[in-house]
């Protein structure tokens, strides 16, 4: 069940009435049924049955580790719960996802947000297996820690010590609390319909059949896609956080306004923040620290100096992370270029340091800095992550090398106004509306940014204003919304890009 098919307001509402009219001690199995009903929906019952083994294999191993480590048991002791449930859980995942990949021929059925609650469950039992945090010895509290509906299919990857508390606390309803929740909704719901699924007309018409278009076209679909991969993703996120946030559960911020980013490493601490400090976590720092690595700086400074040799077990994992990255998005060698790539960059950026250092002295170019410094970072950013886009979005990776051949050697800039924008599936009113709704998106976005360091939000601002202008705001994202999420002429309801990972 998506968060946009006709049932799930109906499933909503029917989840929120029974869990605020029971007792308060009895919520949490409210919560709990209600995520179990939603899965079934979403996956059926196969679905079920793989979440409940992941379930409960990690809270017993979870049980274990703890026992052990309370026993003080020998480290090589403690790995056994650790290794054997995860090798086990993440042998599923790789089944489930790639089992059409690695086996031709034998096809299983794709298992809803399988890699969202394997990743959630496992960093779970790591933090068991290190001390960081206590085994849950209620299994009823832990599944709904690994099927609380909102965040289940797409999102976030929360951390047990986060939500445990509120998920388990069962407060009941406050207006002020469900007025922010339900404003977040709507929000999620107009960069979903209003701006993702209207973008991804022209985009996957250009994408299919990349050949019949110049450059240009080529391009305006790639830099469509930058922004239609992020209201899908981020919509998706505010209706879950939204949903959460009316039943009191306080589940963590996945994006922070990633279009303001002043580099790669920049976007990608704003972009997906709980998938990327999971793998801080649990990839990139027990690599970078590993005795194999710590033998490897120790070669690379002799070898390159102690400025440049201290990176290179910051590369390695650095390496890891992306390919791990790129397989998560899918075995292929677009995927494998697309985290080769990000890596690479990164990689390459933290070597040339010394260099853009004395360039950005020259110039003035100070990206950190407000002004034109900052719009510059800002700008060069974004395009070269619309460059990333192609190898993220095409349909292989020779396609993705065609189609920048194209947009580099059949560059023809008369296309954009000559009409053929207008064979991609959108009008021209769909167009200005598309371009309005953009618009709209990134004036909250850079209203989020001015008012981080004072920690006054968009929203904030908004509550303060005067009533007409609010009114205005909400007409207005409602008016959107119907018309390109309902009205608009051939509009299909589509499923959330980042669900099918």
């Amino acid at each position: 069940m998506s968060f946009t098919s006709v049932k799930f307001p109906l499933f909503l509402a029917a989840a929120l009435v029974c869990y605020f009219a029971a007792p308060p001690k009895l919520r949490r199995f409210v919560l709990l049924t209600a995520s179990y009903v939603f899965y079934w929906f979403a996956g059926g019952l196969y679905a079920l049955g793989v979440i409940s083994f992941t379930t409960i294999s990690v809270w017993l191993a979870g049980l274990w580790a703890g026992r052990l480590r309370a026993a003080k048991a020998a480290r090589s002791a403690r790995r056994a719960p650790l290794a054997l449930c995860l090798t086990v859980n993440f042998g599923l995942l790789v089944l489930f996802k790639y089992c059409g990949k690695l086996l031709p021929g034998v096809e299983l059925m794709l298992i809803p947000g399988i890699s969202f609650y394997t990743f959630q469950s496992a960093g779970y039992l790591i933090d068991v297996y290190k001390g960081k945090a206590a085994p849950e010895r209620n299994p009823l509290k832990f599944a709904l820690f690994v099927s609380f509906f909102p965040q289940l299919i797409q999102g976030p990857i929360s951390r047990y010590g986060e939500i445990a508390d509120s998920l388990s606390s069962g407060p009941g309803w406050d207006f002020e609390r469900a007025r922010r929740g339900v404003r977040r909704v709507i929000w999620g719901y107009f960069m979903k319909l209003a701006i993702a699924d209207v973008a991804a007309v022209p985009v996957g018409a250009v994408f299919g059949n990349y050949e019949a278009y110049g450059g240009a076209v080529i391009a305006a679909a790639a830099v469509l896609y930058s922004v239609q991969v992020y209201a899908d993703f981020a919509g998706g996120i505010n209706i879950a956080l939204g949903v959460a946030e009316i039943v009191g559960v306080n589940l963590p911020e996945n994006f922070n306004n990633p279009f303001f980013a002043r580099s790669l490493p920049d976007f990608w601490r704003r972009w997906h923040i709980t998938l990327g400090l999971w793998l801080k976590d649990y990839l990139f720092y027990p690599i970078a620290i590993s005795k194999p690595m710590g033998k490897l700086g120790s070669l690379a400074r002799r070898a390159l100096g102690v400025n440049l040799g201290k990176l290179a077990p910051a590369s390695v994992a650095t390496f890891a992370v992306y390919i791990v990255m790129s397989v998560w998005h899918g075995v292929s060698w677009r995927s494998l270029a697309f985290g080769l790539l990000n890596g690479g960059i990164i990689t390459l950026s933290l070597y040339c340091e010394p260099l853009y250092a004395r360039l950005r002295k020259l110039t003035g170019l100070d990206g950190a800095k407000p002004g034109v410094g900052s719009a510059f970072a800002i700008l060069r950013t974004f395009f070269l992550l619309t460059f990333l886009r192609y190898f993220a979005r095409a349909g292989s990776f020779m396609a993705a090398l065609g189609m920048l051949g194209r947009t580099v050697l059949r560059l023809r800039p008369a296309e954009l106004w000559d009409g053929t924008l207008m064979t991609l599936g959108l009008g021209a009113r769909e167009y200005i509306l598309l371009g309005v709704s953009t618009a709209l998106l990134l004036l909250r976005d850079t209203a989020a940014e001015r008012g981080a360091g004072s920690g006054r939000s968009p929203e904030d601002a908004l509550d303060t204003s005067r009533g007409i202008a609010q009114y205005a705001v909400l007409v207005l994202v409602f008016a959107l919304i119907a018309y390109c999420g309902i009205y608009r002429e051939g509009y299909v309801a589509s499923g959330f890009i980042y669900a099918n990972y």
